[in-house]
């Protein structure tokens, strides 16, 4: 039987979609198991996890060889415990002897420069430069009236900052909208910058007008997996809509979320054809192209954003993406949700012939 680890940093992170593809697993001839990086014992490699009881349709306290093929859901922050389960994350994605459904991205610096090297892609790719010092603050906000700062690392709008400038300050807020530095001197800009890159990398970009009428921040999300021959599935498309005054439209943060297709017909004929263009362009290029380049992956988020005049940005690319839109918009999708990293699994264990 095919061995499937799903990997977490936090025990109970995830729990629901785990047990719900462990509950389809046996029809596959997978078996699944649940545990975090910490959970290897490293003298023996052993792990003290959990595996699913297919009898019981509940999970149990077991020790397990690495499961064969691995599903990493780990979200890395600035805490200890994350600190220690990344280079053991490092470590097994080196190993030969494991598959992993999708590696990830190294960060988002990384995915930047490749697509910027892509004809189709890099006109829809907002100007980004790496954040070294408070001077690069300074050359941007000098030709814009806003930027935005993202942590290289960052996911789930955790760690970004929107800095504007009014009236001859800086005014610094999160992404609540919480104004939490107001800066007039270049050596306080230096003391804030110097805090910010303390504990992690940051990029900055133009802060696009992506808001609505009613001052309400929103993107499209695109959710993709790939399906049992390999192929990439758009599982499902939808419009996130944050509260009024706040920057990120993350459901996480409490985004409302809405239908794609209704909120398009919102748009005058002429510039809707020019914004489904833009989308359906990055769409096309944008899965197999990350393959290519940082692959193989198994599933995506791809975030995008639309201004007034109906410019397209790509906003973000996300390899651990959530799926909350399809529980939300279409809830008689999540059975292929939960069946695709099983689908998946038995995919590449053809290709390795492991069968």
């Amino acid at each position: 039987m095919i061995s499937l680890g799903f990997i977490t940093i936090e025990e109970q992170q995830e729990m629901e979609y785990c047990t719900e593809i462990a509950k389809r697993a046996s029809r596959y001839g997978i078996a699944v198991y649940r545990f975090t990086p910490l959970d290897i014992d490293p003298l023996t490699e052993k792990v003290h996890g959990r595996s699913f009881d297919e009898k019981r349709q509940a999970w149990t306290e077991s020790t397990f060889d690495i499961p064969s093929f691995l599903y990493d859901r780990c979200f890395y922050r600035s805490d200890i415990r994350s600190k220690k389960c990344k280079p053991i994350m490092q470590w097994l994605k080196q190993r030969p002897d494991l598959v992993f459904l999708g590696y990830g991205f190294p960060g988002k610096w990384d995915v930047y420069e490749k697509m910027i090297e892509h004809p189709l892609l890099s006109p829809y790719v907002p100007k980004t430069a790496r954040l070294q010092s408070a001077a690069d603050i300074l050359h941007m906000i000098r030709r814009e009236q806003a930027i935005i700062c993202k942590p290289e690392h960052g996911a789930g709008g955790r760690g970004i900052y929107v800095i504007q400038k009014m009236d001859g300050k800086l005014h610094i807020c999160d992404a609540s909208g919480q104004t939490t530095a107001l800066v007039e001197q270049k050596s306080k800009l230096e003391q804030w910058t110097t805090a910010l890159l303390q504990h992690h990398s940051y990029l900055i970009q133009p802060f696009l007008p992506l808001q609505t009428k009613a001052n309400e921040p929103f993107d499209v999300r695109f959710l993709f997996q790939k399906d049992g021959t390999g192929k990439w599935i758009e599982r499902c498309r939808a419009v996130r809509v944050g509260r009024p005054g706040t920057f990120i439209a993350n459901v996480r943060a409490g985004a409302d979320v809405c239908d794609f297709s209704e909120w398009i017909r919102s748009f005058p004929a002429s510039p809707r054809v020019l914004i489904i263009d833009g989308i359906e362009t990055i769409i096309r290029a944008l899965p197999s192209y990350m393959d290519e380049q940082f692959g193989p992956l198994f599933e995506l988020g791809i975030d995008i954003g639309i201004t007034e005049e109906g410019a397209v940005w790509i906003i973000d690319v996300n390899s651990k993406p959530g799926r909350k839109i399809v529980d939300v918009l279409h809830p008689d999708k999540k059975d292929d949700v939960y069946e695709a990293p099983l689908q998946y699994c038995l995919f590449l264990a053809n290709e390795v012939n492991i069968l």
